[in-house]
C-alpha cells in the first residue's frame, strides 16, 4: 500500500508538473502571437487612416480649385461693366485739374449708379481720396506683394480687374478694379459692393463644396477655410483662434502643410495650403484650409482589439 500511494502521487507531481510546463510555454505562445497580431492591426489601421487623410486632402483641394474657377468665371462677367465705371472717374479728376482733393467723389459715385465706391491710391500706397470712409488712409504697404503689383498698375496704362475678394477693414465681399492715372501720379480704383451680385454668386461657396467630401472620412471633426490675410472665410470662431491663425500664416508664408497633433486631447490639426495664385489678378486667392481630425477612431478600434486578445488570453488560462 505504502509503495503504491507513493507511486500515486508521483504521478500526481508529475501530472502537476506536466500541466504548469504546458502553462508556462502555452500563455507565452499565445501572448506572443497576440502581440504580433496587435502590432499587424495597429499598422494596418495606421496606414488606411493615412491613406483616407491623403485622399480626403486631396479631394478638398481638387473641390476647392474648381468652385475657385466657377467664381473666377463669374467674377470675369463684371469686368466690362467696372471697366465703362473708370470713364467718369478719368472725367473728373480732369475737370479737378488733376488734384484729387478737389475731386466731387460722391457726385461720380451716384453717377455709376451708387452701387461703387471710388478710391484713389497714391505711389505710396495709400488710400488718398475715397466715398468708403472706412478705407480712407489704408497702406498696401503692409502687403507686400499687393502693393508691387498696384506699383505696376499705376506705372502702366491699361484697366486690371481683379477677383471678389473680402474687404481688408470689414471683411465684405466686393469686386474690385483699377486703372492708372494719366500722369501715373495714381491708382484709381473701383469697389463693387455684395449686394450688386450675391445672389448669383451664393451658389458656389467654399465651405459647401467640400462638406460633403470630409463627410465620408470618420476622423474629421471640423474644417475651416481662411483667405491668404488670414480672414476665416468659412467655418465658425474659435477662442484659441490667435494661436491657430499664427499656423494658418505660417503655412500661407511657407507655402506647404503643417500638423499639431494634441495626444491628450486626442485631436491632429492640419493646415494646408491651397495654391490659387495667378498673376493677371492682383489680389491673392490662395487659401489655407484648417482640418481637426480625432485621433480616437483608431485607438477605439485598436482598444477593441485589445480587448479580444485579453478575453482569449484568459479563456486559455
Amino acid at each position: 500500500m505504502t509503495a503504491a500511494a507513493g507511486s500515486g502521487r508521483r504521478l500526481r507531481r508529475f501530472g502537476t508538473h506536466l500541466m504548469l510546463v504546458m502553462i508556462l510555454i502555452t500563455l507565452p505562445v499565445i501572448g506572443l502571437i497576440s502581440f504580433l497580431d496587435y502590432q499587424e492591426v495597429e499598422q494596418r489601421l495606421i496606414a488606411e487612416e493615412t491613406l483616407l487623410r491623403e485622399q480626403t486632402e486631396k479631394s478638398v483641394v481638387e473641390m476647392i480649385t474648381l468652385v475657385d474657377a466657377g467664381l473666377n468665371l463669374f467674377d470675369e462677367t463684371l469686368d466690362h461693366r467696372m471697366e465703362e465705371g473708370f470713364g467718369p472717374v478719368l472725367a473728373e479728376y480732369e475737370r479737378a485739374k488733376r488734384d484729387p482733393g478737389k475731386m466731387d467723389l460722391s457726385r461720380v459715385r451716384e453717377e455709376l449708379g451708387g452701387e461703387m465706391d471710388i478710391y484713389i491710391i497714391n505711389a505710396s500706397g495709400v488710400i488718398e481720396e475715397t466715398t468708403y470712409p472706412p478705407d480712407l488712409g489704408l497702406d498696401f504697404r503692409g502687403i507686400p506683394y499687393f502693393y508691387d503689383r498696384l506699383t505696376e498698375i499705376r506705372l502702366g496704362d491699361a484697366f486690371v480687374a481683379d477677383r471678389v475678394v473680402a474687404e481688408i477693414s470689414t471683411g465684405k465681399l466686393r469686386k474690385y478694379a483699377y486703372m492708372p492715372s494719366p500722369d501715373h501720379r495714381y491708382v484709381f480704383e473701383l469697389g463693387l459692393a455684395e449686394p450688386g451680385f450675391r445672389e448669383d454668386r451664393t451658389a458656389l461657396r467654399y465651405g459647401d463644396a467640400v462638406r460633403e467630401l470630409v463627410n465620408l472620412d470618420p476622423a474629421i471633426r471640423e474644417i475651416r477655410i481662411f483667405d491668404c490675410l488670414g480672414t476665416l472665410i468659412s467655418g465658425e470662431a474659435r477662442p484659441d483662434d490667435d494661436r491657430r491663425l499664427e499656423m494658418v500664416r505660417q503655412a500661407y508664408r511657407e507655402k506647404t502643410t503643417l500638423e499639431v497633433e494634441n495626444a491628450t486631447a486626442g485631436k491632429l490639426v492640419r493646415y494646408i495650403f491651397v495654391d490659387m495664385g495667378d498673376g493677371s489678378y492682383p489680389s491673392d486667392m490662395s487659401l489655407v484650409i484648417e482640418l481637426t481630425y480625432s485621433t480616437n477612431v483608431a485607438e477605439t478600434k485598436l482598444a477593441g482589439m485589445l480587448g479580444q486578445h485579453m478575453n482569449v488570453l484568459l479563456i486559455a488560462i
